[in-house]
């Protein structure tokens, strides 16, 4: 689906511009043409060579995903690859998923490819009809801008959400711990690395844009970059603070699992020990010998019980005495 604007100052704005008219829109100078492209189909994606000229190897990457976010410089324009976050259903629990979007930023245009819907990308068309002159009068590094400062924003959601599940297992760690707490951290800490994975590179991409201005980005915009640079040094740093927080409730509950281990084998030794003496003193009356003392006395049987519950009673007071219980 191939959704377009086209702004021009003191005239209205244009919406789903036929190829004829996106052809004769490129070439109006003081004017901003915007192409977005999502789900686009193979007819589709030839426009992005029919009318616009991009490179082979670029519209080869907005046909593959890419796994890291990059900024590549063509001279005409600069194509950009960066990854917006979404939570996906998987079975019995949520993981983490990312949706990538690549952006072509010239002189007076944008073209913006992506496989699947992104709010960011939805959030900014609406703006573009409602806040025009905001949104379309800058030029085409202010719509890039808006673009990336709300595909960052939208990463908060996800985080926040991290975060609170980090706080339930800290919780649950010590309280009746689930069968799958462990599967669960793990899998959290999967999706964290994956965060760090993207977010990281990310961060490197819009930190390229902000330090010399280009003919697509003019140098007092350049502030407006270093402000989503920004917001992606923050984010990374709350993902590399998940990540040592993961790290250490995985080794503390590692850590209580043998404490709780430990308990069990302490009582069952104990348990074993205490019951040693009585077990010797009854596999003795049990011999198959024929002359045992006690075998005619009328007070043996009570005799070798008293015998078993004094031994236990004696080992059990010892181990007090030595403190190992």
């Amino acid at each position: 689906m191939i959704t377009s604007f086209f702004y021009k100052k003191g005239a209205p704005l244009e919406t789903n511009l036929t190829r004829a008219r996106l052809l004769s829109a490129l070439g109006e100078k003081g004017s901003l043409l915007w192409v977005d492209l999502e789900e686009p189909n193979e007819f589709e994606n030839d426009t992005l060579v029919e009318i616009f000229n991009f490179h082979p190897l670029a519209v080869e990457d907005c046909i593959t995903d890419q796994s890291h976010p990059k900024v590549d410089d063509y001279e005409e324009y600069l194509f950009l690859v960066v990854h917006g976050l979404t939570m996906k259903q998987k079975e019995k629990h949520e993981e983490l998923g990312t949706k990538e979007l690549d952006i072509f930023i010239g002189e007076n245009y944008v073209v913006t490819v992506h496989r699947s819907p992104l709010e960011c990308v939805t959030q900014t068309r609406e703006n573009a009809v409602r806040k025009t002159s905001t949104i379309m009068a800058g030029g085409s590094d202010i719509l890039a801008h808006a673009i990336l400062d709300r595909l960052v924003d939208n990463y908060l959601p996800v985080l926040t959400e991290y975060d609170i599940k980090i706080d339930v297992l800290e919780k649950e760690m010590f309280n009746h711990v689930s069968k799958n707490f462990l599967q669960i951290l793990l899998q959290i800490k999967q999706d964290v690395f994956n965060l760090r994975r993207i977010i990281g590179p990310q961060r490197d991409t819009v930190y390229s844009l902000t330090r010399t201005p280009t003919r697509f980005i003019k140098p007092k915009n350049l502030m407006y970059f270093r402000d989503v640079y920004d917001h992606l040094f923050q984010i990374h740093n709350m993902a590399e603070v998940y990540h040592e927080n993961l790290n250490n409730i995985l080794q503390v509950f590692f850590s209580y699992s043998s404490f709780k281990l430990n308990e069990v084998l302490k009582h069952l030794t104990v348990l074993a020990t205490v019951t040693m003496p009585p077990v010797i003193i009854a596999s003795i009356y049990g011999m198959n010998f024929k002359h045992f003392p006690e075998l005619e006395w009328a007070m043996g049987y009570p005799f070798a019980i008293g015998l078993c519950v004094l031994s236990s009673l004696i080992t059990l007071v010892w181990m007090k005495f030595k403190k190992w219980i």
